[in-house]
């Protein structure tokens, strides 16, 4: 099922646009007020799609009217999202380039705020050390979402920077290239982890990139008391903690690190080279919607801490979609070991897809879950 309003009215012509992943009885939209307030500037602007640079477009409402040269992202999902709006819609297909990746050369930026200040600044400082003086970023995002530092941020690493009046519950900002010197920043941040005996670190868009997150160290807890697997997959992984970690206490000889975020790999893969560089060859990557396009072989164990956010808002929509995807995967026997929140309700789901589901550990916020396929 789609959403139940998925025509979406321009001023580069109407399209319809359905959010992915789809779901049943879904009210939100695949465009917000921002998507609006950059293309009515883009429109005024008369500037043509081949100039323009989109990033951060998370379902192809940029995109899709737009048709620029390229979609810079991190986000697998939103990369599914738009081709397939752009398909529907009978439009090209636009390159996409990934978060970890340089972006082209182009004079004309249109950028969606992302959620994470940190990777707003590595964007930005990316953007910043090869735009053109004279090239112009237009940013924008909804008023809830926003951080007061966005224009001050654009002035930084950009150039002279204004923020426009609001509307549409968003706001515009611009910014113009000058000769100044874009600060150069640190892509990584870490932290030491006594699981691993050693520091991890991650790139801007990863989450708990300067911390060990409380649902994983309640999991990396239970890591002894699990039965060793020769392949084990680390879904949604992040930066790498929980299967780097079973790689080192001998739960698993081969290792598979699934996200939906091109950091997120990245980073497990800088991490994983770091720590364990004579096993690399034992060690495989997918980028991906979680499972659902995963051909590699079988993982006999799954290790997950899946996210509960749907961008800003909290939803266990995800969880379950990974959930179902992990029954799918396993072979007869194999086991999904899951680190969730006490306040999101996975439990009607794992006992619908496992034979056997059993509570091996709690804290007052989380629950850790060991399931075993039928």
């Amino acid at each position: 099922m789609v959403a139940t309003n998925t025509l979406y009215q321009t001023p580069f012509g109407q399209f319809r646009l359905c959010r992915y992943p789809a779901r049943r009885d879904d009210h939100l939209q695949a465009w917000c007020g921002a998507d609006t307030l950059l293309l009515e500037e883009i429109h005024r602007l008369g500037r043509p799609g081949d100039e323009v640079l989109v990033v951060n477009d998370e379902h192809g409402a940029l995109t899709v009217p737009l048709q620029p040269r390229a979609l810079w992202t991190d986000s697998a999902l939103a990369a599914l999202a738009v081709a397939r709006n752009l398909g529907n819609g009978g439009r090209d297909p636009v390159s996409v380039v990934w978060s970890t990746a340089r972006p082209p050369e182009l004079t004309l930026i249109v950028l969606r705020v992302p959620k994470q200040l940190p990777y707003l600044e590595y964007q930005l400082a990316r953007l910043g050390s090869q735009l053109p003086v004279g090239g112009v970023v237009l940013a924008a995002g909804m008023d809830k979402h926003l951080s007061p530092r966005v224009t001050d941020l654009l002035e930084q690493f950009i150039g002279p920077a204004e923020r426009r009046p609001g509307a549409r519950k968003a706001h515009l900002f611009s910014a113009r290239r000058d000769h100044r010197q874009s600060p150069s920043i640190a892509d990584e941040q870490g932290y030491f982890c006594e699981a691993l005996g050693s520091e991890l670190r991650a790139l801007p868009n990863v989450f708990s990139r300067d911390r060990l997150d409380r649902g994983s160290r309640l999991l990396l807890a239970q890591l002894k008391s699990l039965a060793p697997a020769r392949r084990v997959l680390d879904l949604a992984c992040g930066n790498g903690v929980l299967g780097l970690s079973a790689l080192k206490k001998g739960l698993a000889s081969e290792l598979v690190f699934c996200d939906e975020s091109a950091m997120a790999l990245e980073s497990a893969r800088r991490n994983a080279a770091r720590l364990f560089p004579a096993i690399g060859a034992r060690i495989q990557y997918h980028h991906g919607d979680g499972l659902l396009d995963y051909s590699g072989d079988p993982a006999d164990l799954i290790l997950c801490n899946p996210p509960f956010h749907l961008n800003h808002a909290v939803d266990e929509y995800a969880g379950r979609r990974l959930l179902a995807q992990c029954a799918r995967q396993l072979p007869a026997g194999g086991r999904l070991c899951l680190v969730a929140n006490r306040h999101l309700n996975y439990l009607p789901t794992l006992r619908r897809h496992f034979r056997r589901v059993d509570k091996i550990a709690h804290d007052p916020k989380f629950i850790v879950w060991l399931s075993e396929k039928l």
